[in-house]
């Protein structure tokens, strides 16, 4: 099995216990084309490992994602609102939360597997650690 093998070199490389939880998900996040969240990957690794708990789910996908083995997607539940409606981009820091415009120089093309017409929302956004919080120490947030 070439995910087991991938990932106990991933839990060796990352001082991690190689668990069945740790596999069960790894195996689960890396066999879907798509964005699922915390409680879908728990209702699916519960049908293997009925007592994980979204808890250890969360925190296993955090720890994938703070080793770059997995992109972690925030701000996507909590809507926040612009008054600026024309096209920009957004920098969102990753330890506050604050919300940067920046311009954009052109527009994201739409893929040809998209009907333009049913496009509602074109979102460019990008994560990065505000000056602020590049200021502070981890322990001061």
């Amino acid at each position: 099995m070439e995910n087991a093998s991938t990932f106990r070199t991933l839990c060796r490389e990352n001082g991690w216990k190689c668990t069945p939880q740790r596999l069960a998900v790894y195996e689960y996040v890396c066999t879907l084309p798509d964005h699922p969240s915390v409680d879908e990957v728990r209702d699916a690794v519960r049908k293997t490992i009925p007592t994980i708990t979204r808890e250890s789910v969360y925190r296993i996908l955090n720890e994938f994602s703070g080793a770059g083995i997995l992109y972690r997607m925030d701000q996507i539940d909590n809507a926040h609102y612009d008054a600026d409606a024309a096209p920009h981009g957004h920098l969102v820091c990753e330890k506050c939360g604050a919300v940067v415009d920046f311009p954009l120089k052109r527009m994201p093309e739409i893929p040809d597997c998209v009907e333009k017409k049913h496009v509602r929302h074109i979102e460019v956004r990008m994560t990065w650690i505000c000056p602020r919080c590049a200021g502070k120490k981890d322990g001061d947030l």
